[in-house]
Protein backbone atom coordinates (compact mmCIF):
# COMPACT_ATOMS: atom_id res chain seq x y z
CA UNK A 1 0.00 0.00 0.00
CA UNK A 2 2.46 2.27 0.66
CA UNK A 3 4.45 1.75 -2.38
CA UNK A 4 1.06 2.62 -4.54
CA UNK A 5 1.07 5.78 -2.23
CA UNK A 6 4.46 6.49 -3.26
CA UNK A 7 3.94 5.93 -7.28
CA UNK A 8 0.96 9.27 -6.92
CA UNK A 9 2.32 12.22 -7.95
CA UNK A 10 3.45 14.48 -4.95
CA UNK A 11 0.98 17.44 -5.36
CA UNK A 12 -1.92 14.90 -5.71
CA UNK A 13 -0.53 13.75 -2.07
CA UNK A 14 -0.28 16.93 -0.57
CA UNK A 15 -3.92 17.80 -1.23
CA UNK A 16 -5.41 14.42 -0.04
CA UNK A 17 -2.68 14.86 2.79
CA UNK A 18 -3.76 18.03 3.77
CA UNK A 19 -7.94 18.06 2.92
CA UNK A 20 -7.43 20.50 0.25
CA UNK A 21 -9.62 18.12 -1.97
CA UNK A 22 -13.65 18.56 -1.24
CA UNK A 23 -16.06 20.61 -1.77
CA UNK A 24 -16.80 24.03 -1.45
CA UNK A 25 -19.10 26.12 0.71
CA UNK A 26 -21.29 27.28 -2.79
CA UNK A 27 -21.49 24.20 -3.82
CA UNK A 28 -23.02 23.09 -0.17
CA UNK A 29 -25.17 25.65 0.28
CA UNK A 30 -26.82 25.19 -3.64
CA UNK A 31 -26.81 21.34 -2.58
CA UNK A 32 -28.81 22.14 0.52
CA UNK A 33 -31.31 25.27 -1.76
CA UNK A 34 -32.04 22.15 -3.85
CA UNK A 35 -33.04 19.72 -1.12
CA UNK A 36 -35.20 22.33 0.45
CA UNK A 37 -36.87 23.28 -2.99
CA UNK A 38 -37.47 19.71 -3.56
CA UNK A 39 -38.80 19.29 0.63
CA UNK A 40 -41.16 22.30 -0.15
CA UNK A 41 -42.52 20.72 -3.05
CA UNK A 42 -42.60 17.01 -2.21
CA UNK A 43 -44.57 17.92 1.80
CA UNK A 44 -48.28 18.71 0.24
CA UNK A 45 -48.13 15.20 -1.26
CA UNK A 46 -46.81 13.77 2.16
CA UNK A 47 -49.51 15.70 4.85
CA UNK A 48 -52.89 15.51 2.96
CA UNK A 49 -53.05 11.56 3.24
CA UNK A 50 -56.76 12.67 4.41
CA UNK A 51 -57.52 13.50 0.87
CA UNK A 52 -56.62 10.57 -0.03
CA UNK A 53 -58.87 8.63 2.43
CA UNK A 54 -61.74 11.00 1.05
CA UNK A 55 -61.30 10.13 -2.35
CA UNK A 56 -61.20 6.36 -1.61
CA UNK A 57 -63.91 6.38 0.84
CA UNK A 58 -66.10 8.58 -1.35
CA UNK A 59 -65.57 6.06 -4.44
CA UNK A 60 -66.17 3.11 -2.32
CA UNK A 61 -69.26 4.19 -1.51
CA UNK A 62 -70.60 5.49 -5.24
CA UNK A 63 -69.50 1.59 -6.06
CA UNK A 64 -71.11 0.13 -3.40
CA UNK A 65 -74.59 1.89 -4.23
CA UNK A 66 -74.06 1.18 -8.08
CA UNK A 67 -73.68 -2.78 -6.55
CA UNK A 68 -76.83 -2.38 -4.62
CA UNK A 69 -78.58 -1.03 -7.85
CA UNK A 70 -77.56 -4.09 -9.50
CA UNK A 71 -77.70 -6.72 -7.09
CA UNK A 72 -81.91 -5.33 -6.64
CA UNK A 73 -82.08 -5.82 -11.22
CA UNK A 74 -80.42 -9.05 -10.53
CA UNK A 75 -82.06 -11.12 -7.80
CA UNK A 76 -85.28 -9.07 -8.11
CA UNK A 77 -85.75 -7.44 -4.97
CA UNK A 78 -85.67 -4.46 -2.98
CA UNK A 79 -81.80 -3.69 -1.88
CA UNK A 80 -80.79 -0.85 0.66
CA UNK A 81 -78.20 0.75 2.35
CA UNK A 82 -78.94 2.21 5.81
CA UNK A 83 -76.66 5.45 6.95
CA UNK A 84 -75.52 5.68 10.78
CA UNK A 85 -73.80 9.18 10.85
CA UNK A 86 -72.64 9.10 14.42
CA UNK A 87 -70.58 6.69 14.32
CA UNK A 88 -69.20 7.00 10.30
CA UNK A 89 -70.88 3.59 9.38
CA UNK A 90 -72.94 2.74 6.48
CA UNK A 91 -74.76 -0.93 5.89
CA UNK A 92 -75.36 -2.49 2.78
CA UNK A 93 -78.52 -4.65 2.94
CA UNK A 94 -78.49 -7.27 -0.33
CA UNK A 95 -80.38 -10.42 -0.37
CA UNK A 96 -78.05 -12.84 0.32
CA UNK A 97 -76.27 -10.87 2.76
CA UNK A 98 -75.46 -7.48 4.92
CA UNK A 99 -72.33 -5.32 5.14
CA UNK A 100 -71.12 -3.04 7.56
CA UNK A 101 -68.53 -0.44 5.76
CA UNK A 102 -67.07 1.72 8.63
CA UNK A 103 -65.43 4.98 7.00
CA UNK A 104 -62.07 5.33 6.87
CA UNK A 105 -59.51 7.40 9.45
CA UNK A 106 -60.40 11.16 9.11
CA UNK A 107 -63.15 10.81 7.31
CA UNK A 108 -66.64 11.54 8.13
CA UNK A 109 -69.93 11.99 7.23
CA UNK A 110 -71.17 16.00 7.14
CA UNK A 111 -74.55 16.37 8.45
CA UNK A 112 -77.42 14.72 7.47
CA UNK A 113 -78.11 12.65 3.95
CA UNK A 114 -80.60 14.26 1.75
CA UNK A 115 -82.14 10.42 1.69
CA UNK A 116 -85.22 10.02 4.43
CA UNK A 117 -85.77 7.72 7.44
CA UNK A 118 -84.95 6.57 10.74
CA UNK A 119 -81.81 5.81 10.01
CA UNK A 120 -81.82 7.02 6.81
CA UNK A 121 -82.14 5.18 3.94
CA UNK A 122 -81.37 4.51 0.09
CA UNK A 123 -83.47 1.70 -1.19
CA UNK A 124 -83.15 0.65 -4.79
CA UNK A 125 -85.86 -1.82 -6.18
CA UNK A 126 -86.03 -4.61 -8.69
CA UNK A 127 -86.18 -2.04 -11.72
CA UNK A 128 -83.10 -0.51 -10.46
CA UNK A 129 -85.05 2.58 -9.37
CA UNK A 130 -83.75 4.43 -6.08
CA UNK A 131 -86.25 5.41 -3.76
CA UNK A 132 -85.66 8.95 -4.21
CA UNK A 133 -82.80 11.16 -5.14
CA UNK A 134 -80.32 12.24 -2.76
CA UNK A 135 -77.03 13.15 -1.50
CA UNK A 136 -74.25 11.83 0.79
CA UNK A 137 -71.84 14.20 1.99
CA UNK A 138 -68.40 12.87 3.33
CA UNK A 139 -65.56 15.43 4.81
CA UNK A 140 -61.75 15.11 5.88
CA UNK A 141 -60.11 18.04 7.03
CA UNK A 142 -61.57 20.91 4.78
CA UNK A 143 -62.06 18.89 1.44
CA UNK A 144 -65.57 17.18 0.62
CA UNK A 145 -67.14 15.16 -1.68
CA UNK A 146 -70.95 14.42 -2.62
CA UNK A 147 -72.04 11.36 -3.35
CA UNK A 148 -75.04 12.10 -5.49
CA UNK A 149 -77.98 9.18 -6.48
CA UNK A 150 -80.38 10.63 -9.73
CA UNK A 151 -84.11 10.36 -9.01
CA UNK A 152 -85.37 7.95 -11.23
CA UNK A 153 -82.85 6.91 -13.14
CA UNK A 154 -80.41 6.16 -9.95
CA UNK A 155 -77.18 7.28 -11.42
CA UNK A 156 -74.36 7.49 -9.14
CA UNK A 157 -71.92 10.02 -9.54
CA UNK A 158 -69.03 11.92 -6.85
CA UNK A 159 -68.35 15.47 -7.13
CA UNK A 160 -66.48 18.50 -5.55
CA UNK A 161 -69.25 20.62 -5.89
CA UNK A 162 -72.65 20.39 -4.13
CA UNK A 163 -75.22 19.70 -6.53
CA UNK A 164 -77.03 22.84 -8.45
CA UNK A 165 -80.41 21.95 -7.06
CA UNK A 166 -78.90 23.43 -3.50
Amino acid sequence: MIELFKQVPKLNRERCLYGVAGYTLIELLAVLAILSLVTTLAMPRFTSQHHWQLDSASRRMAADFRLLRHSAIFYGETCRVDFFIHVNRYEMRLPDERQRVDLPGEVEFLGNTTFSGTPPALRFNNMGRPSSGGTVILKAGNARRYIIVTPVTGRVRISRNPPQHW
